[in-house]
């Protein structure tokens, strides 16, 4: 899946970049996501028996709109390995602008459902 870097530096590697903090932003089918790679916890993980390794990492997209937070999901992944970096970004990418869709169609129709009950009690 193409992707479209905004920041940072995204001229500067064919794959993707973060900053010093772990973040960077992307526009995906219109949409800017903004991706933070972090070190994954216990919590995390909690399906797993064992340590958590050191290489794994959380990749948590959000999609901020009007100042309203639509959705944040995320993924883990291994910093080791870049194929499964780079499934873990496209697979936040693509679950952040559905679960923005999603969430502002319900918005959509939740804010209609309030207005007809409006409408209804201020006719009575």
């Amino acid at each position: 899946m193409p992707f479209h870097q905004i920041n940072p530096n995204p001229a500067c590697d064919p794959g993707f970049r973060l900053d010093l903090d772990g973040r960077a932003r992307f526009l995906h089918e219109g949409f800017t996501v903004d991706v933070q790679v972090r070190p994954a916890t216990r919590e995390d993980m909690p399906l797993i028996v064992a340590e958590v390794s050191s290489f794994a990492v959380m990749m948590i997209g959000t999609v901020t709109m009007e100042g309203a937070v639509l959705c944040e999901v995320s993924e883990a992944a291994n910093e080791r390995e870049p194929a499964r970096m780079r499934e873990a970004l496209e697979s936040v990418l693509s679950r952040a602008v559905e679960e923005s869709r999603r969430a502002v169609r319900n918005m959509v129709l939740r804010i209609e459902e309030i207005d007809r009950e409006q409408r209804r009690s201020t006719a009575v």
